[in-house]
């Protein structure tokens, strides 16, 4: 199947696991890709709104890597999420007065609090991925 891409944009993987690796290797990166080009776009709605979207840009076009490609940085942003949760939350308070979609900061919210408790801690990759699956009492979901 690969070979009928060949020499087109479209980039086959080869998987060699079992039936719905695919699906779900297309629905992770594609709710990756939606997801934070939606957050962006009503991040910078947000910063338009309040006149500071040159700022904003200034400081997107400092980066030049994939969030998603930074797997070692999944514990830091873990590890700081005491902190980040309550600004996903403020976040969307002021995506609501503004009359914009607030569910994705409140689910980034959401997220952080599951993490809340590696407050100055350095947990591991596989600590912080475990967490993700649990309530924010600790209680498996």
């Amino acid at each position: 199947m690969a070979q009928l891409f060949d020499g087109s944009a479209v980039q086959a993987r080869l998987l060699s696991g079992e039936i719905g690796q695919a699906s779900a290797l297309k629905l992770s990166y594609s709710s990756y890709q939606k997801a934070s080009r939606a957050l962006a776009a009503v991040a910078y709605a947000l910063a338009s709104d309040h006149g500071v979207e040159a700022e904003l840009l200034d400081i997107a076009e400092g980066r030049t890597t994939s969030y998603l490609a930074e797997t070692a940085y999944f514990p830091k942003v873990a590890a700081r999420s005491w902190r980040w949760g309550p600004e996903m939350r403020e976040a969307a308070h002021a995506l609501e007065e503004a009359g914009l979609p607030s569910e994705l900061a409140n689910a980034a919210a959401a997220v952080m609090e599951r993490w809340a408790g590696f407050k100055d801690t350095t947990p591991d990759l596989t600590l912080v991925l475990e967490k993700l699956h649990t309530d924010p009492h600790g209680e498996p979901t």
